[in-house]
């Protein structure tokens, strides 16, 4: 048998349905529900919807900010882990050691705020303990405590961020690069490999606006360095654009629970409001 006779049985065979699958989709198109849909696809139809739409996402928001918070961030993480994530780290991963971005990657604190903030806050205390006079006692003391609340903020933001690259067990793009691995594996106790969320972004947030609350005079710049960092990180393919966003969540979710912690009137408020 030729090809050509192979082609003719088959265009014999799957023009009966080839017609009859047009004559459905010509019925489907002109039915009631098709005309009605059509319709309501229209501009003029569709604009009202649109601004309904709108209004309540704007009501809910302004109603509910934290819950709202939570769900847009959410909303984003899983849109940037199927479509963003793997491009952009493609991306980074060629050029991190020839980026500015790699030079801020790697000065990052990230872990040794701990150390720094404890020996910050033993110098202030053991000055306090040694002043001279009442005036430079407390003066040193408050630092001591200003410092220890910066502590608080970073300590419950960290535990937070441990607990779900635990559970969450991302793999970081280090493997992407060596490997050729992307996904994720639960309950991965190896927290050098995991990234979500981002331990270096969420500890730069939580001691940024620990700080911006102790010190409001130099809050931009501490919301400045937070900001470059949280960029910083993704762009030098230190993690994904995900756990650099779930990161700054948690970093300001836990900075509240700190201040939370610490209020006189905390058996009157709720942790976490709406």
């Amino acid at each position: 048998m030729s090809k050509k006779e192979l082609l003719t049985i088959i265009v014999e065979k799957a023009a009966p349905k080839i017609r009859a699958f047009a004559e459905k989709a010509k019925q489907a198109w002109q039915s009631e529900r098709a005309r009605r849909c059509r319709d309501g696809l229209k501009w003029n139809n569709l604009r009202p919807k649109l601004k309904k739409a709108g209004r309540f996402i704007v009501d809910f928001t302004r109603a509910q900010p934290r819950t709202a918070s939570f769900i847009y961030v959410c909303l984003f993480c899983v849109f940037s882990i199927e479509f963003l994530d793997l491009p952009i780290a493609d991306l980074c991963l060629k050029n991190q050691n020839d980026t500015v971005w790699a030079t801020i990657s790697a000065v990052n604190p990230s872990g040794w705020w701990f150390p720094i903030l404890l020996v910050i806050g033993t110098v202030y205390t053991v000055i306090a303990g040694l002043s001279l006079t009442t005036e430079a006692f407390e003066r040193n003391l408050d630092k001591a405590k200003k410092t220890a609340f910066i502590l608080l903020s970073l300590s419950v933001s960290s535990l937070l961020t441990v607990f779900f690259n635990i559970l969450v067990g991302r793999y970081t793009p280090e493997f992407l690069e060596t490997m050729h691995l992307y996904g994720f594996s639960s309950f991965r106790f190896r927290l050098t490999e995991t990234s979500f969320p981002s331990f270096g972004v969420q500890s730069i947030w939580a001691v940024a606006l620990a700080a911006a609350y102790q010190m409001p005079l130099f809050k931009k710049a501490f919301y400045a360095v937070a900001a470059v960092v949280s960029a910083a990180l993704p762009l030098a393919g230190a993690c994904f654009v995900s756990d650099a966003v779930m990161g700054a969540y948690v970093g300001v979710l836990m900075y509240s629970a700190a201040r939370w912690m610490v209020s006189e009137n905390r058996e009157n408020t709720p942790l976490f409001t709406r």
